[in-house]
């Protein structure tokens, strides 16, 4: 898929899957991918990003992360494009491109590294490298820590694969500013969800990814359609609905991230299930609130 293609389809709404597993958390429950991309290609979600951080990237051995791609691109049929997350160590993420390559799949989101050490110079690289082995795939970054600077983008900018930035770090005025300095060449994704979508868009986005997208599609969809109106009051009647789901989420330092989501989809009779630690599994108060908002959604 041409760059300038791929562009298209990542402005709009996309969702980040979980990933489900057994019960004894020792296998990834490939029924349930397909159930829930099922449900979310009946509902034309556009963009599916598999392998993320809602679907816990770093609890996935390379294996398992092949076998969610792949079940996931079994499942999604031709209604939808996948950007799969790629990471870890750098060869790790050099082989995950080519994964992705093989399997036809146009694009890929670069996780932002977790390391003890790292600098900005050593990002570039990382960066740099994976862009130059990607070549005919479009690439996204994930803003997810300061050393992902205006300058070092900027720098990255020689990439014609380079296609968008997901942001999900710092203030709206710093977004602002990046979108302003760095300008439209490349889209610009809030990161955050649907909470602050509203504001991003207004500060220069033209994307958002979304967690509650897992269970509650037509919610995203309804707010995208807003902002193509540039009907701001309707998207901000929506975001003060989910604000107290989203409240939720970020329970115990934002731990609750993931499993609140899984917990709604359990709700809503689709595969969520537990977590993989280290991340936990929900108190019944916790659950029963979980519950108990999105019952509330019209």
């Amino acid at each position: 898929m041409e760059h300038e293609k791929f562009k298209e389809i990542l402005r709009g709404f996309s969702v980040t899957t979980i990933t489900p597993f057994s019960s004894d958390l020792s296998q990834v429950d490939v029924d349930g991918i397909s159930t829930n991309i099922e449900f979310l290609r009946k509902n034309d979600v556009p963009l599916i990003i598999p392998n993320g951080n809602t679907g816990e990237f770093y609890s996935l051995s390379e294996d398992e992360w092949k076998l969610v791609l792949v079940s996931t691109l079994d499942a999604v049929g031709e209604r939808a494009t996948l950007m799969p997350g790629v990471g870890h160590s750098i060869k790790t993420a050099l082989a995950q491109v080519d994964v992705a390559r093989e399997l036809g799949i146009p694009a890929v989101m670069i996780m932002y590294p977790k390391h003890v050490f790292v600098s900005e110079e050593g990002l570039f690289d990382y960066y740099r490298t994976i862009l130059d082995a990607a070549r005919d795939l479009s690439v996204v970054l994930y803003k997810r820590g300061p050393l992902l600077t205006d300058d070092l983008l900027h720098n990255l900018l020689t990439h014609s694969n380079f296609v968008g930035v997901k942001y999900a770090f710092g203030r709206i005025v710093d977004f602002a500013r990046s979108v302003q300095k760095l300008g439209n060449g490349i889209v610009w994704s809030c990161g955050s969800a649907e909470r602050f979508a509203p504001f991003y868009f207004l500060a220069g986005a033209e994307a958002f990814t979304s967690g509650l997208c897992n269970f509650a599609p037509q919610i995203t969809k309804k707010m995208f359609d807003a902002f193509k109106k540039k009907d701001f009051a309707e998207a901000m009647r929506i975001q003060r609905m989910i604000t107290p789901f989203e409240d939720l989420r970020e329970g115990r330092g934002s731990s609750n991230n993931v499993p609140v989501v899984k917990a709604a989809m359990d709700h809503n009779e689709l595969r969520g299930g537990r977590c993989r630690p280290p991340i936990h599994s929900l108190s019944s108060r916790e659950r029963l609130a979980t519950i108990s908002v999105i019952s509330e959604w019209k």
